[in-house]
């Protein structure tokens, strides 16, 4: 039998959704969810810490997806990896690595933290981390 880009998307929206995720459960619009994620952070993360970790659960369910066996019998994970990948490589380059050293180090990008943000976003996670952060305008 056959599988078709359609049989993909709702295997790994089934997928997600069953790992409890409720929103951007497409491969395109977790995907995108990572990819804008990223943009922010570029940019200088203009949210809050609470914020920036929930940002972080998109890279959560995409590892999900990627290591899962059942999702590997899709040809589109291949180009759902490469993608992910490029948007990994942008992301890596703007952590301070080893921040939450508890943290598995397969899971880098809630291992680390963004070199900075925005004041608000700054100034939280010095309160609450104690981690100094440079403020990005």
């Amino acid at each position: 039998m056959t599988r078709n880009i359609a049989d993909f998307g709702e295997a790994f929206s089934s997928f997600i959704k069953a790992s409890g995720r409720w929103r951007d459960t497409t491969p395109e619009a977790l995907l995108g969810r990572w990819s804008r994620f990223v943009v922010d952070c570029e940019q200088g993360y203009p949210h809050d810490a609470e914020d920036y970790f929930n940002d972080l659960t998109s890279r959560d369910s995409l590892e999900r997806a990627l290591t899962s066996v059942e999702l590997q019998v899709f040809p589109e994970m291949s180009q759902l990896r490469a993608s992910v990948e490029g948007i990994d490589s942008r992301f890596r380059a703007l952590l301070i690595p080893d921040v939450f050293p508890g943290i598995p180090e397969e899971l880098w990008w809630a291992r680390g933290m963004v070199k900075g943000g925005a004041r608000r976003f700054v100034e939280d996670v010095r309160r609450e981390y104690h981690i100094d952060l440079i403020e990005i305008e």
